[in-house]
């Protein structure tokens, strides 16, 4: 089984709604947050892509008034899929009791912005990747 990464954002009084709780839109930020930082960790560089698709489901409201400990959240990233110029992820974000607040399936695909076209992983890049293969739930 492929090594799982895991990043710490904290929440933000700006990420809250009206209601209290972190919007939903938000939760995409926390998601790229954990995936910026797991792709810059296992390339070895910032990472340049683009997201082709993202199912998001939500399961529990994070909320900033909650306890102190409600100032953070974990994403945790799994690669499920590397391509020939995209990397397909499992990333949840958890609260901090470790429970599941969101989970989503992302394709990005590695992006050359000069020539605004997806660009292949190299041997190194991919086997980078491949490192972090996890079997599907």
């Amino acid at each position: 089984m492929g090594e799982t990464f895991e990043r710490r954002v904290d929440v933000r009084w700006r990420d809250t709604d009206a209601l209290g709780h972190v919007n939903h839109a938000v939760f995409l930020t926390y998601l790229e947050e954990g995936r910026d930082a797991f792709l810059a960790g296992t390339l070895g560089r910032d990472p340049t892509y683009v997201v082709a698709r993202i199912e998001v489901d939500f399961r529990a409201e994070v909320r900033l008034a909650d306890a102190l400990a409600d100032r953070y959240v974990t994403v945790r990233v799994e690669v499920e899929r590397v391509g020939t110029t995209s990397v397909t992820t499992r990333e949840t974000i958890l609260t901090p009791l470790g429970e599941p607040a969101a989970g989503a399936r992302v394709v990005a695909v590695q992006w050359d912005p000069g020539r605004r076209a997806p660009v292949p992983f190299s041997a190194e890049s991919r086997a980078r990747l491949e490192a972090h293969l996890t079997p599907a739930p």
